[in-house]
């Protein structure tokens, strides 16, 4: 683990913004479609600037920004806070509570005016926000703050008397919160909703606030134990492998760092054991999800590269070790540290102490080396070294934040992502839902050029060995009249990726590859050969050998990188055959690698087909793949090696 960056100078105090915000959303370029770099010293009237030299004006624009700069300005008083009880430093304070007083009188001229008349119809709405989501995320930042201030004024014999106007910040704000909450839960029926993660993780914090300065009445408990409380919205939200119901990485993150957050002062080892074992599952998914060196995959919706994210990802590592002693945390925290400098962090380094006692002993100490969520229908499949990996979707759409991504395959290095899942950029783009939700942006298969239909992927075998991993999947529904299927065996020579698609009818079938880094194509005289990340760290590649049982084409098109940046335009490869059924076969390995594959041939028999993948050594090896029945059934995953 990175050791924590020292002590930063105390910030200047922020100027907090005027007026309601709006939906973070919307601060988007509507040319480039990515999101515009925020400055929270700009003046209103000022234009918001792209990544691309755009200069663009706007109410919603207006709004979004006031959105970012109200979250800087509780990160802010919520960092000072957090200091100040460490340090007990008068200026941390002093600015920490300028802040509080601030927010007193902004949330005070908001409740006047009701709650906000900018939201979306599906949205829920906020007062100071347009959703209530918004409001409880910040509402989290500005009550830690409060609970900071107090407790460190007890600490270090400081008179908290300043602190007594936050009452009125804090006391209608957990009422918004509360009210929010009925809506949501009580009139919708949502509890499984992930705003009611973040409703209680609010609710909950403004109340340990209150309860620090000195207000009996304040209710903890229904935020955390009541029956619309986060221990209920774990049971209801979590499934059993772990993975919360929607099963985007991001989301997942999400609603695990807004329990993390509503769950402070709890004691690990005293938490109902069916709460504590729902939170250690959550961990242990971002655990099981992320390369050796910490990268962690981005499976539906949610940015590729964005440092809240990153602040987001580093403070769940934080507070989940100081709940359970779980292996792996540790390559998270330090990636993500990695990827703040040298903008640094701050905030993590004072969040010692969150939980009351030690952490629990993890109930699986030693983490898998392939790994299967069965409910969530993710695969993860390494070699027994460990070194890259292959990710497989092959479970149900997501809901409002799936792809249409089903049997899409994505590759990491340690630290490179070859293939990765491209994310998508902030709502408000065009390019959402216009290309990264849609089968065009994923490495799976699409027929006659449409997107696939939303649909549930199977997993009909999976077996670890000590070679490495076997999977085979399937999609029955993506098209109709058309059958998916991917076979896969990961060995620590190489991975071999069979793909294939029988339809009732010929159909015009393409199975995308979509790098992130750049690749290389060469044709042969019966298959192609690809390298992948060309121009990257010497040793870092990834390379290919692909052939197919018919005839087919590797057509090299332009395509858009992740989400990040979806202005850049990349080379991908649309492998592209005409028929009724065909066979798309690949043999992968780290480039660096001199005894990988060096050849491979098929051939189509009555019982499938036969792949002869020829050796650096001068080995062969043999596979045969045998197409799936319709119904096969998910078989149970072997224990992990």
């Amino acid at each position: 683990m990175t050791a924590p960056t020292a002590d930063a100078p105390t910030p200047q105090r922020p100027v907090v913004p005027s007026g309601r915000a709006g939906w973070w959303h919307d601060y988007v370029c509507p040319t480039h479609g990515t999101e515009l770099l925020h400055d929270p010293d700009r003046v209103e009237g000022e234009p918001h600037l792209c990544p691309h030299g755009c200069r663009l004006s706007g109410a919603e624009l207006d709004g979004a920004w006031r959105v970012l700069s109200h979250q800087a300005c509780a990160r802010t008083l919520r960092t000072s806070a957090r200091r100040y009880l460490r340090t007990g430093d008068a200026g941390d304070r002093a600015l920490a509570v300028g802040l509080v007083h601030d927010y007193v009188e902004v949330y005070r001229e908001v409740l006047a005016a009701g709650w906000s008349s900018s939201s979306q119809e599906w949205m829920l709405r906020g007062k100071l926000f347009s959703q209530a989501l918004t409001e409880s995320i910040w509402g989290v930042a500005v009550a830690d703050g409060v609970l900071a201030l107090a407790t460190g004024s007890a600490v270090h014999g400081h008179d908290a008397a300043d602190l007594q106007p936050a009452r009125d910040l804090l006391t209608p704000l957990g009422e918004t919160v509360h009210a929010a909450r009925r809506t949501l839960v009580e009139e919708r029926g949502e509890l499984r909703n992930n705003y009611t993660a973040w409703l209680d993780a609010a609710g909950a914090l403004c109340a340990r606030a209150s309860l620090a300065l000195g207000d009996e009445a304040a209710d903890l408990e229904q935020w955390q134990e009541g029956p619309h409380g986060l221990h209920a919205f774990l049971e209801a939200a979590v499934g059993d492998d772990g993975w919360e119901w929607e099963g985007s990485t991001y989301y997942h993150l999400f609603v695990l760092r807004a329990c993390l957050l509503g769950l402070g002062g709890s004691a690990p080892r005293s938490l109902p054991e069916p709460v504590a074992d729902r939170l250690e599952r959550m961990l242990a998914v971002l655990v099981g999800l992320a390369t050796e060196a910490g990268v962690l995959p981005v499976l539906h919706d949610g940015p590729y590269a964005r440092v809240p994210a990153q602040q987001e990802l580093l403070e769940v590592a934080v507070l989940g070790r100081q709940l359970v002693d779980l292996p792996g945390l540790d390559r998270l925290e330090a990636h993500a540290r990695a990827a703040l400098t040298p903008a640094g962090t701050g905030l993590e380094d004072d969040l010692d102490g969150w939980f009351d006692g030690p952490p629990r002993a993890a109930r699986e100490p030693r983490p898998a080396r392939s790994v299967h969520w069965p409910e969530a229908g993710f695969l993860v499949l390494r070699p027994p070294s460990g070194r890259w990996q292959a990710v497989v979707d092959a479970g149900p759409h997501g809901g409002s934040h799936g792809h249409h991504d089903k049997l899409g395959l994505y590759l990491y290095g340690r630290e490179e992502q070859w293939q990765p899942a491209p994310g998508v950029p902030p709502y408000a783009s065009h390019l959402r839902l216009q290309h990264y939700a849609r089968t065009l942006a994923h490495p799976t298969v699409r027929v006659d050029d449409a997107d696939q239909a939303p649909c549930t992927g199977r997993v009909a075998r999976w077996e670890t060995t000590e070679r490495g991993a076997r999977a085979s999947v399937a999609a029955d529904d993506a098209y109709d009249g058309v059958r998916l299927e991917r076979h896969l065996e990961m060995t620590e020579r190489y991975l071999l990726d069979a793909v294939l698609v029988r339809a009732e009818t010929p159909r015009t079938l393409d199975l995308g590859l979509r790098p992130a880094a750049g690749i290389a194509v060469q044709g042969g005289a019966d298959h192609w050969r690809t390298t992948w990340g060309s121009g990257a760290q010497e040793g870092s590649e990834l390379v290919a050998l692909h052939v197919a049982s018919g005839p087919s084409a590797f057509r090299v098109v332009p395509g858009r990188g992740p989400s990040d940046d979806p202005a850049r335009v990349l080379p991908v490869v649309d492998w592209h055959a005409e028929g009724d059924q065909v066979w798309f076969v690949s043999a992968y390995q780290p480039a660096d690698d001199p005894h990988g594959p060096r050849s491979v041939q098929v051939r189509t028999t009555p019982e499938g087909l036969t792949v002869e993948v020829g050796l650096g050594d001068g080995t062969t090896e043999t596979h045969r793949l045998h197409p799936l029945p319709p119904t096969t059934p998910t078989t149970p995953a072997e224990d992990p090696q």
